[in-house]
């Protein structure tokens, strides 16, 4: 299924970046960012952008396969508590599934999310890979 490229690139501060909601009434950070924060009701609500690093919490490895997926099995995916305090689900690549394990430190990366065909449009946006020295 091909996707429209009008509608992917009106979407890429989603798919480039980690938009984030504080709330400045009771400090809480807030993913995806909202109109009222769910946790004092506040409308006092600012945008703010990830540094994209955070804390891996939990993960499974995914071994369904969909067709023309095979090449990226297994899959790794997880939550990541990022330092600003927002907790994400988040796909874990360049790493073995045996090297993976919660606690470790991992930092938004950009990758490939999908294509039209062999030779069509490529697709881009964040997932999450060991962090260097973070």
């Amino acid at each position: 299924m091909k996707k429209s490229i009008s509608i992917f690139w009106r979407r890429k501060k989603i798919h480039y970046a980690i938009p984030l909601g504080k709330c400045m009434k009771c400090g809480k950070v807030i993913y995806p960012p909202m109109r009222r924060c769910p946790y004092c009701g506040s409308e006092d609500i600012k945008v703010i952008r990830s540094k994209g690093i955070g804390t891996l919490l939990n993960y499974t490895i995914s071994y369904f396969r969909k067709e023309g997926d095979e090449a990226s099995l297994p899959r790794i995916v997880g939550l990541v508590r990022l330092d600003e305090g927002a907790i994400i689900p988040a796909e874990i690549v360049d790493v073995d599934p045996e090297e993976v394990k919660e606690g470790m430190r991992v930092e938004a990366v950009l990758r490939r999310l999908s294509s039209d065909d062999p030779y069509g449009l490529i697709y881009y946006g964040l997932k999450f890979s060991p962090a260097l020295n973070k």
